[in-house]
Formats: structure tokens, C-alpha cells, sequence
């Protein structure tokens, strides 16, 4: 099955498989519509399918051609995937491992004779329902990977873990980062009724410590603003509380993409207090619009960003108070020059680069 070669020809098809999807908002779906992008660029054919898991829908419309399944329990059962799968793919490629549709789709294409790759977005973040994890990582996991012919991993940070916990999967890994697209159309940075303002762009996720960003900044006395793009029902009751009698707190809820661009557009930083990531790519977004960065001390954020572009904090109250003073002290030159470094970052993850990275894998992939 060999790839367009400049003699001859065969599109490659593809099953992506991811647990969320249009119409939820997050960093998997955002991941998958990218990755979608360097499959028609590489003139791939694919079929996107999904389960009925949603979180904070956006809209209630679902795309035509995207397929959904009914799943069941947390963790995603859907007895539907073997039959959904018919013979015309070459590739399965399943993003995350920790839920079963996934399992049940690497048995039925590995049943089938079929090429498999795995995303798998760092595995288990959390200590929640560790029980249950364990027998995942124990026998289930290793029983998959012996299935999957190759497993993407967005960073070095990324790879080393899989080498530690699972060391025979260590020659099935390629190192493929998240791109960012030049083709956004920026948004004029004129000021809106917040003023100068931080912004935390994302979910409220456990991960996310939005509870030691409002706490941090509820002790400061600053001319700024916070804004979030979360709910009051994300949040705690306490939060809710500060965020309440706090003027200068915002919590804006799902935005649409235009408001998003001009919130990025118009801010003065990024700030993101996060327990982990797999890649993050809001950052990538405030860089293209020359903003510095505000962000936990993780080591995959200094793996894919210029140190000089940002400031570090420890996930503490105090420490996020001090970096968020840190920026507001620095004159306007400083925090300019710091986006633009931010910027020029961008260049290392062009859709050009990557896409390359995704020719050779299916190349061989295909051709084994």
C-alpha cells in the first residue's frame, strides 16, 4: 500500500477514534479537527468515531459526517464499535487509553489484520479511582500495547514516561508535537469594557487549579482583571464566593472562537495553573497573538516553549501571587519583547513541519 510517491497512488484510509468530539470544546477535540487537517493536507481519507459523551456542548448540533455511538458507565463502554468498523481502513488510530471503547476497538482492528497507532495524551492524569487504574495499568495496558504498531507521543517529557512504566514499548514510540496554523484571521487589538485583563483560557478541570488562581488573585490590588472561560458550576462553592464579591473576577463561561480570539487578542497575558498537561496547546494561541505567559512549573511547557517568553510558578497561592505581580511590574517593552520571543516559538510547530512527521510515519506504517 504504498503513498503518493510521484508515480503512484493509493489514499490511505483512517479510522480516528476519540472519546469527544464536535459539538464539546476542549483539547481533544481540538487535537483531532488539527490532526483531521493533516490528513486532507497529505490527501488521507478518514472517518471520525466518537461516543455521546459531551462536555459543556457549545451547540446542540452534531456534524453529519462524524460518527456517534451510544456509550455507557464513565469509562465509556460501547458494545456498537466492532460492528461500527467494517474492512475499508488501513489504520485504526485511537486517541486515549483509558477507557474501554478504546480496548474494544484495538481487538477488533488487531483482529482484523489492521494497522494500529495510539495517541495517547499522557494515560491516567489523576489519582481518582485508582483501583480501577491499576488493573489498567497492570494487565490491560501492556495486553493493548502488544496490539498497537505505533504510539505518538507530543513530547520528550511524554516519551520518557511510557519508556519507565512500559519499557517494550519503547521502540513503538515517534515523537510528533501538536502544530499551530498560521491561517487564523487576527483580531485588531482594540480594548473591550474589562480593560487590562489576565486570561485563563479552558475548561475547569480538576486538573486545573482555578482554585488557587481565584485565591492568589482575589489578594491582590491591581488595576487588572481575571477572566475565565468557565462556569459557576464548575467551581466550589468557596470559589464561587470569591469570585462573587470580587469585582474584578469574570467567569465568562464557553465563549464561541471570534470572542475567543479577541479575549487573546486583548489580554495581557496567559495564565494557566494546571497539575498537568498533555501538550498545551492554549499557549501555542497566545503566542500568535504576541502575549507572554503566566504558568505552572511543568517540564512539558519548558520541553516546547522559549523560557524568556514566560514566567514560572509553583502551584501554591503565593507563588501564583508573585508571578502575576512579577508582569504587572514589567514595563511595556519587556512584556512586548516577551510575546514576541513567544512568537517566533511558533515557527518549530508550522503545519509543514509536522505534516512531514505524519508523511514518514504512515509511510512505513503502511509499507511494513
Amino acid at each position: 500500500m504504498p503513498l503518493i510517491d510521484g508515480t503512484n497512488e493509493y489514499k490511505v484510509k483512517i479510522l480516528e477514534l476519540t472519546r469527544s468530539f464536535y459539538p464539546s470544546i476542549g483539547g481533544m477535540e481540538r487535537f483531532v479537527a488539527d490532526r483531521l487537517k493533516i490528513y486532507e493536507s497529505l490527501g488521507f481519507d478518514y472517518q471520525v468515531i466518537t461516543t455521546n459523551h459531551s462536555e459543556k456542548k457549545i451547540t446542540t448540533e452534531t456534524l453529519n459526517d462524524v460518527i456517534y455511538l451510544p456509550s455507557y458507565t464513565p469509562y465509556e463502554i460501547v458494545p456498537s464499535i466492532p460492528n461500527v468498523m467494517k474492512n475499508d481502513y488501513d489504520v485504526l488510530s485511537v486517541n486515549q487509553l483509558s477507557y474501554f471503547y478504546s480496548y474494544q476497538a484495538v481487538n477488533a482492528a488487531y483482529g482484523k489484520g489492521k494497522k494500529i497507532i495510539l495517541t495517547p495524551h499522557l494515560y491516567f492524569h489523576t489519582k481518582k479511582f485508582k483501583l480501577i487504574k491499576d488493573l489498567h495499568h497492570k494487565i490491560i495496558v501492556p495486553r493493548t500495547l502488544d496490539k498497537v504498531d505505533k504510539i505518538i507521543c507530543f513530547t520528550e517529557y511524554e516519551t520518557e514516561f511510557w519508556k519507565s512504566n512500559f519499557p517494550e514499548a519503547g521502540n513503538k514510540i515517534v515523537v510528533i508535537p501538536h502544530y499551530f496554523s498560521f491561517d487564523i484571521e487576527k483580531i485588531p487589538d482594540t480594548r473591550n469594557n474589562y480593560g487590562k485583563f489576565f486570561l485563563f483560557l479552558g475548561r475547569g478541570e480538576r486538573n486545573k487549579r482555578i482554585d488557587l488562581l481565584l485565591k492568589a488573585f482575589d489578594k491582590i490590588d491591581t488595576e487588572y482583571q481575571l477572566l475565565l472561560t468557565i462556569s459557576e458550576d464548575e467551581i466550589s462553592d468557596e470559589l464561587k464566593n470569591i469570585a462573587t464579591k470580587n469585582k474584578k473576577i469574570h467567569l465568562l463561561g464557553r465563549v464561541p472562537e471570534k470572542e475567543k480570539q479577541n479575549l487573546l487578542a486583548t489580554c495581557e497575558a496567559l495564565i494557566l495553573p494546571t497539575e498537568f498537561e498533555a501538550f498545551g496547546i492554549v499557549n501555542f494561541e497566545a503566542s500568535y497573538f504576541n502575549k507572554p505567559l503566566i504558568l505552572s512549573n511543568l517540564n512539558v511547557f519548558k520541553e516546547i516553549l522559549n523560557a524568556e517568553g514566560v514566567i514560572y510558578f509553583d502551584n501554591s497561592v503565593a507563588a501564583i501571587r508573585k508571578a502575576i505581580q512579577k508582569l504587572v511590574v514589567l514595563k511595556e517593552e519587556e512584556k512586548k519583547k516577551m510575546g514576541e520571543i513567544n512568537f517566533l516559538n511558533l515557527k518549530n510547530y508550522s503545519l509543514e513541519i509536522i505534516k512531514e512527521k505524519y508523511f514518514n510515519l504512515f509511510n512505513e506504517l503502511v509499507n511494513q
